[in-house]
């Protein structure tokens, strides 16, 4: 009896102590996590927001071989220390205003012999100036017939046609308000008030009014991009960004799709779409038809949109470095995480190394080298998954990686497809550095305009085509195009009028 009393005494001590390890283990991991959260929002506030890492000091670097880091950076280091040296010639194209000063009179005397000086020649410092943009006005003189024997039928010349009919802008006007907010992020009030500096009168209901009207005439150009060029193509990164939109009560907000094609090596058109909400119903229409890559961010509602096939996801080591390098930048010592990251590390150098290659070169070089250390990688991964508490912040790290391996190792299926979704991540910055100062869009059509606007901008500034010369050529041009010559006002299409 007394046997049978002594071992349940046991159990009942022995489930006690597993059920207060258990609350150890569950209390230390809720603690780690706490802490995680703590050091990253102590370094949102004070830390840098880089994820480069420190470089080790020269002193201290050294390659296989005990080269020392600085002896193998003496080759060619001349050139650059030499362009930093000395102040760049100002383009031959700025105009220039030619301002003598001679020398006085009673300082013409030589000081040795008193003989007076000749003039020998000159030294021209060159001085960078600048006066606001200048306004014109452009006199539209429209000649009058009449009949001078029945003094009564009177022809007179027809107006050519405007982007806004019977308006005031002219076409430079309208690219430059377009582009002062949509390019160098300045709301209508300020223009407002720069506008008021030179004595014009331009209320921002009115500016406002060009700029809606304006993306209403650009639209077809955007349309004809997303069916001629991305779609038809076989790669796209796309990404989102929230969009706040002015309603009653509180903001609502919105959001804001950026998707990045065409071409084959090299992506030709940016194409920005608006939609209320972030539901998957919005990729879904927006890439209705498309057969292809799509490189993204582990968003699931994109996941629907894989189930067929028929677009094949590519994931982002950016995003996967990024869960290894917030640990690294919270913890005080080095970690697991450090070695995740020089993982990921030799992945990128081999992208370096690859960067000049061909897409088909690409694809074998990738095959090469980039395959034994994702083989190497995911190991490390599977044998430390077991080690780490699950909800610890380096477990999640480990598991989204593992989660989404099948995604991160399709970039080597072909040579066009990047390693990280950055791409469309620079893509989402102007809308940011946007939103930044306009704070939110006046109303859901303004952030479809907005759209547009923002479509047009970044698909020149990827190309490498002036948004200004292409806008203002473009908004003179519309007003009397067809539809069936669209294409020609497409920005890699297009070609200035004489």
């Amino acid at each position: 009896m007394k046997k049978k009393l002594d071992n349940t005494d046991n159990s009942v001590l022995l489930q006690v102590i597993t059920e207060q390890q258990q609350t150890i283990e569950r209390l230390h991991e809720q603690l780690e996590q706490l802490q995680h959260r703590l050091d990253k929002l102590l370094h949102l506030l004070y830390g840098t927001k880089s994820e480069k890492k420190s470089k080790p000091k020269p002193e201290e670097s050294s390659d296989s071989s005990g080269t020392p880091y600085d002896s193998q950076c003496k080759k060619g280091s001349k050139s650059t220390t030499s362009n930093m040296n000395g102040r760049r010639p100002l383009p031959a194209t700025l105009s220039r205003v030619r301002m003598e000063h001679d020398v006085p009179e009673e300082q013409r005397g030589c000081s040795c012999c008193w003989h007076k000086m000749q003039r020998m020649g000159q030294v021209i410092t060159e001085q960078l100036e600048y006066k606001p943009g200048e306004l014109y006005v452009i006199e539209h003189v429209r000649l009058k017939y009449s009949c001078q024997k029945c003094k009564g039928n009177i022809v007179t010349a027809a107006l050519p046609p405007q982007p806004i009919d019977k308006g005031l802008p002219g076409p430079g006007l309208l690219t430059e308000v377009i582009l002062n907010k949509y390019q160098s992020h300045l709301p209508l009030y300020r223009q407002t008030q720069r506008f008021a500096q030179v004595g014009i009168d331009l209320p921002r209901s009115t500016l406002c009014d060009w700029v809606m009207q304006s993306g209403a005439l650009l639209k077809p150009i955007v349309d004809l991009m997303q069916t001629d060029t991305l779609l038809p193509g076989i790669r796209i990164f796309t990404d989102d960004t929230p969009c706040p939109v002015l309603a009653k009560g509180k903001t609502h907000t919105g959001r804001l799709w950026v998707y990045i094609g065409g071409g084959r090596d090299n992506p030709t058109c940016v194409i920005y779409d608006y939609t209320k909400s972030r539901s998957q119903t919005a990729p879904q229409k927006f890439l209705k038809g498309y057969r292809g890559y799509l490189q993204a961010d582990a968003y699931a509602g994109y996941d629907i949109l894989y189930k067929d096939g028929t677009i094949i996801e590519v994931g982002c080591w950016a995003h996967c470095r990024r869960k290894f390098i917030d640990i690294i930048k919270a913890a005080k010592e080095p970690s697991l995480a450090d070695i995740a990251v020089k993982y990921i590390g030799e992945l990128y150098q081999v992208e370096r190394e690859a960067a000049k290659l061909t897409s088909l070169q690409r694809k074998y070089y990738r095959r090469k080298y980039s395959k034994p250390i994702l083989k190497r990688f995911y190991r490390w991964l599977r044998n430390h998954q077991v080690k780490t508490l699950p909800k610890s912040p380096i477990g999640k790290a480990i598991a989204y990686a593992l989660n989404h391996w099948h995604a991160l190792n399709n970039y080597r299926r072909d040579g066009i497809l990047n390693i990280d979704n950055n791409t469309s991540e620079r893509a989402i910055k102007p809308v940011v550095l946007g939103r930044k100062n306009y704070l939110f869009a006046g109303s859901h059509e303004g952030a479809k305009n907005a759209a547009v606007l923002y479509s047009l901008i970044e698909t020149c500034k990827l190309i490498e085509i002036n948004p200004f010369d292409y806008l203002k050529d473009v908004l003179t041009r519309l007003p009397t195009t067809l539809i069936k010559d669209l294409k020609h006002l497409l920005p890699y299409n297009w070609k200035p009028s004489l």
